[in-house]
């Protein structure tokens, strides 16, 4: 079996060498010099070597909120086709280039193909959501949780993703599936787990809403947009029966991928 990968970033770094395991032959290219296998810069040469090459499955990473991805959705034919999205699409704190996403995806599935919607991805120390607030917990030896924590989050590793996209190759199947961890529990219960995994006794601050929503104006001092921080004290969780169905998938338990993140940040 053949995969294209379009598109690199944090998944993009972990996916080729995950399929390749799996003994699926893997082609990554990207728009940026330097980055994959092939150098591709307009849809003219996507076409060439999608026709050249026959790929059985194509996934697509862009960011869908991005300027320069059209060019590849125009070309979707099918359900061979996955395309990356995020379910902070659904977010109730909308971020810049939300509507646009979503027409992205409603041309997506018009065109047949599969578009997940991954919660929170961690894994590997190449994330910025677990990774950092486990570099932020060995640092600044305090656990911050923004709001009351009661917030349920469901992270997914990476390795779990890859998984996922594994089985889409062996089944392409079409359709809008969202995507999570193997279980959802409260963003205090994680906090807690994390610092116990990393063996420290570290005291858990509450950042109360209110504190949360006037510091978010500071965000952009610590590289956030506004709307990126009061997602922090926001429920990230999604609903796997459908997926887990379509694709005969199921994750690993989230305590053995949580200690496997602790371990790989070394």
């Amino acid at each position: 079996m053949s995969t294209l990968i379009i598109g690199t970033g944090f998944v993009g770094s972990v996916l080729p060498a995950w399929l390749r395991r799996r003994e699926i032959e893997v082609t990554q290219c990207s728009r940026k010099p330097g980055h994959g296998d092939l150098l591709v810069r307009d849809g003219a040469a996507l076409d060439a070597l999608i026709a050249s090459r026959g790929f059985d499955q194509i996934v697509l990473l862009g960011q869908l909120t991005g300027p320069s991805i059209d060019w590849a959705l125009e070309r979707i034919d099918g359900p061979r086709w996955l395309i990356m999205s995020s379910q902070q699409l659904v977010s109730r704190v909308p971020s810049p280039g939300t509507t646009v996403a979503l027409a992205r995806e409603a041309l997506a599935l018009a065109r047949g193909a599969c578009v997940l919607r991954p919660t929170m991805i961690f894994g590997r120390g190449g994330d910025v959501n677990i990774t950092r607030l486990i570099s932020a917990m060995r640092r600044w030896r305090v656990a911050i949780v923004p709001g009351s924590g009661s917030e349920m989050v469901q992270p997914l590793h990476v390795d779990d993703l890859s998984d996922l996209i594994v089985q889409h190759a062996l089944q392409p199947t079409a359709g809008l599936y969202s995507v999570g961890g193997a279980e959802a529990l409260p963003l205090r219960e994680l906090v807690a787990t994390l610092a116990e995994l990393l063996g420290l006794r570290l005291p858990l601050v509450e950042v109360p809403d209110r504190v949360v929503d006037l510091a978010s104006k500071l965000a952009p001092l610590i590289g956030l947009r506004q709307d990126q921080f009061k997602r922090l004290s926001e429920a990230k969780v999604a609903s796997n029966g459908p997926v887990s169905e379509a694709f005969d998938w199921i994750p690993e338990v989230l305590g053995l991928r949580l200690e496997q993140a602790v371990h790989q940040c070394g």
